[in-house]
């Protein structure tokens, strides 16, 4: 009789586990990445051959020097890191990471607020409208009425 578990499905569900591990650690590294980057020379402008050392950096930094974790770290770093292709600062690569990382900033929660409130506000405005309509036809009703007796 055979072995009920077949090692190929644990080794698969150990290597998903890793991959879901490694994308969290991946993320986290992004908005490290980008804190670094805004709080040191933002306005500076930000090179290709920058992006793949801070790649290498942060994924050495966390999964030691030279080691397969190291280097499938780095390898998804760069995946998730926005190439860049035109003369950009910091700055705005930060903020590119923290878009990919599922962070949003604070200038973009304060966009969103203002959408919501201006629906909010285009919402009542038409509540508004049936109120004052309703007043008026219960005036115009209310007027008859009295004047009907």
């Amino acid at each position: 009789m055979s072995d009920p578990t077949d090692r190929a499905q644990a080794e698969e569900a150990l290597c998903r586990a890793a991959t879901a591990d490694q994308a969290a650690t991946a993320s986290r590294l992004l908005l490290d990445i980008a804190d670094r980057l805004t709080t040191t020379r933002p306005g500076s402008p930000i090179l290709p051959p920058r992006r793949h050392a801070l790649a290498l950096r942060y994924a050495t930094d966390e999964a030691g020097f030279d080691t397969p974790a190291s280097h499938a770290l780095e390898r998804a770093l760069l995946r998730m890191m926005p190439e860049i292709t035109r003369p950009i600062t910091r700055g705005e690569y930060a903020l590119l990471l923290r878009a990919r990382a599922g962070r949003t900033t604070r200038a973009e929660r304060v966009a969103e607020l203002h959408r919501q409130a201006a629906a909010d506000y285009a919402g009542r405005a038409a509540c508004e409208a049936e109120a004052r309509n309703a007043s008026a036809f219960a005036r115009a009703h209310g007027n008859a009425a009295a004047s009907a007796r």
